[in-house]
């Protein structure tokens, strides 16, 4: 009888033993399915966030307002950036086919890459990788042909190991960085390693960039020496209409008309042309959309301005609220009005 009791406690015993094990890799388990769904929610902030196009137009204004104080005062290029989400059969994780040009002018591309992200559990951030094109001329504006994308290969593009970006998010917003000095080339010109490093931030709004680059010993290759990062604002697309009497101000009442009803420019400094949307003719005059803070005051303002081709200035303008979703002028001889692009706001295509 005895015998019978010490193997029920000892099977009891085994029971509770097996029951709390299993208890414990239920927990695990649950544990585990909750790191993943909160990175899944996370990865998914930082695409509705990355997809889109980036200016730091009024940054480069100020520091050239900044400059004209301070004569050695660094100014920022004038960069615009295009992040278009677009599928890479050749390669796994999500893809992009990146654009960026200098000065607000799309043909003064500087650099044109597919990026690739993907998850990485190990260092627990979402990881970049950047392929550079063999031919850059192939897949230029590739987010505009999406079908030349199909037939890419592995072959076609190439990428530098060490020059990952590593995406976290901290609760706030998403810090990109990458390994200390690990990125690095070789210079065809001065035949010394140049090491290259980024920090970046990501909001739902902006996109922060401050890489910079030394050579092997320690002297300033290129990046804002006082460290401050290009902060590029997300752009919102508006779509309109736009003419003036040909003459302009001085013309007649009934002089003739040029006008565009297919107007389309972001909020982010670009000018945009008025003239005849399929002859070309033009006015001579030019609009253009900005969200600027003047000085000698703190409220930034979501400017629309008219511009003298002739001389580049700005002959007049109008401001309102930054959320402003439409906004027009009427000058009797000149007119134009805008409002929001309804369809992909973030995108000029």
């Amino acid at each position: 009888m005895k015998q019978i009791i010490a193997a029920l406690c000892v099977a009891a015993s085994l029971v509770g033993c097996a029951s709390q094990k299993s208890a414990t890799q239920e927990r695990a388990s649950s544990t585990q399915a909750q790191v993943q769904a909160k990175d899944t929610i996370q990865e998914a902030l930082f695409h509705q966030w990355f997809a889109a196009e980036f200016d730091n137009h009024e940054q480069h204004w100020q520091d050239n307002i900044n400059k004209e104080k301070e004569p050695d005062f660094q100014v920022h290029e004038h960069i615009h950036h295009v992040f278009a989400p677009l599928a890479t059969p050749a390669l796994e994780g999500t893809t992009y086919f990146v654009k960026q040009y200098m000065d607000g002018d799309p043909s003064k591309v500087y650099r044109q890459r597919l990026y690739q992200f993907l998850p990485n559990e190990d260092k627990g951030a979402l990881q970049l990788n950047i392929f550079r094109f063999k031919d850059e001329a192939k897949y230029a504006d590739a987010h505009l042909h999406p079908e030349i994308y199909e037939k890419l290969s592995r072959d076609e593009i190439v990428t530098y190991p060490g020059c990952e970006v590593y995406w976290r998010f901290n609760g706030e917003y998403f810090d990109g960085t990458m390994g200390q000095n690990t990125c690095s080339i070789v210079s065809k010109r001065s035949g010394k390693k140049i090491f290259f490093n980024d920090t970046l931030r990501l909001t739902d709004n902006e996109i922060w960039i401050a890489d910079k680059a030394a050579d092997e010993d320690g002297n300033y290759v290129f990046g804002n020496k006082a460290g401050i990062p290009h902060k590029n604002r997300k752009v919102t697309y508006f779509t309109g209409w736009g003419g003036a009497r040909v003459g302009g101000k001085e013309a007649s009442e009934d002089a003739r008309w040029i006008f565009n009803r297919d107007l389309l420019l972001h909020n982010e400094g670009q000018i945009v042309a008025l003239q005849d949307a399929k002859t070309g003719e033009k006015t001579g005059y030019s609009i253009q959309l900005a969200l600027l803070t003047y000085q000698n005051t703190s409220d930034p303002i979501f400017k629309f301005g008219l511009i003298d081709d002739a001389t580049g200035k700005t002959i007049t303008y109008i401001w309102s609220d930054r959320s402003n979703p439409t906004t027009g002028m009427n000058l009797r001889w000149m007119q134009a009005g805008v409002k929001v692009k309804q369809i992909r706001p973030h995108f000029s295509f």
